[in-house]
């Protein structure tokens, strides 16, 4: 997990203007507050219903008390100086606690289908408009609002605990269970959402965000034990690397209708698959 904080900690501080500028690019204000949306990958809110253990977190589902767990917003907070975003559900309503950030995630909605993350992300894209609303209604300064709305890193995560419900189906129930679309399809119909999510975040005045692609599931060991334990199930994983192949590309298309915008697209994929096939380069050791 660190490898893999790491890795997303070198792409958030660059867009909270950690890295030092080049000569030929100007530098970039520091991070005014960090704000997450997704599922399970960065809150524990709402996921019990996860087939698989995909928090990429220091064991924050482990404590029964609040106050021991550290969600992995929470340590990206904390490496680029922010305080650690509280849940949407916990805070007070007012604009000074929401302009330090808020985490949205981990919110489920809906039945036990596949693909019911796009209403997840829909209602917290809805939650997330409001509040940013909310700061700029209460503080009464539109030019210093937006700076502050502008000067935000916005995580958005989805995509993990989809594909962890799609996994656990044998393929004619996943393709049963979405007759027009198919397996494969969700990759289609996901990436697009979560792209047209980044868009409506621009149009609320976002300016730095961080998507984060969905890792190598194929890789899972409950996945690997239901296809018999013979390694990595290459079907899952291609899945997977089809629907991070499509979200990237869709963030290309719209980097130029979004002057201005600083989107980055994590692919924690790679980054995993890479420790996987090179553990020793690591410093890890496979039984």
């Amino acid at each position: 997990m660190a490898l893999l904080l790491l890795m997303l900690l070198s792409i958030l501080l660059r867009l909270a203007g950690g890295t030092a500028a080049t000569a030929s690019e100007p530098s970039r204000s520091p991070a005014t507050a960090l704000f997450a949306l997704g599922d399970s990958t960065v809150s524990c809110g709402g996921s019990s219903s996860s087939i698989l253990p995909l928090n990429l977190t220091a064991g924050p589902c482990l404590f029964p008390s609040a106050a021991r767990r550290r969600l992995l917003p929470d340590l990206l907070a904390a490496k680029m100086g922010l305080p650690p975003p509280p849940h949407i559900s916990t805070l007070n309503g007012t604009a000074a606690a929401a302009a330090r950030g808020v985490n949205f995630g981990g919110v489920q909605y809906g039945g036990g289908g596949i693909f019911r993350t796009g209403a997840a992300l829909g209602q917290q894209l809805r939650l997330a408009a409001e509040t940013l609303q909310l700061i700029q209604l209460e503080e009464g300064n539109p030019q210093q609002d937006a700076s502050s709305i502008s000067g935000a890193v916005f995580v958005v995560s989805f995509g993990a605990d989809a594909y962890a419900r799609l996994l656990a189906r044998a393929p004619g129930d996943a393709d049963a269970a979405a007759p027009k679309h198919g397996r494969r399809g969700l990759g289609r119909l996901l990436a697009d959402r979560v792209a047209r999510g980044v868009q409506e975040l621009y149009e609320a005045g976002v300016r730095r965000v961080a998507v984060i692609g969905v890792p190598p599931l194929g890789c899972a060991p409950r996945v690997m034990w239901a296809a018999g334990g013979g390694g990595c199930v290459e079907e899952a994983n291609e899945l997977i690397e089809g629907y991070n192949a499509r979200l990237a590309a869709r963030l290309e298309e719209l980097r130029p209708q979004m002057p201005g915008a600083d989107v980055v697209f994590c692919d924690v994929y790679k980054g995993i698959m890479e420790i996987i096939e090179n553990p020793a380069r690591y410093d890890l050791q496979v039984r």
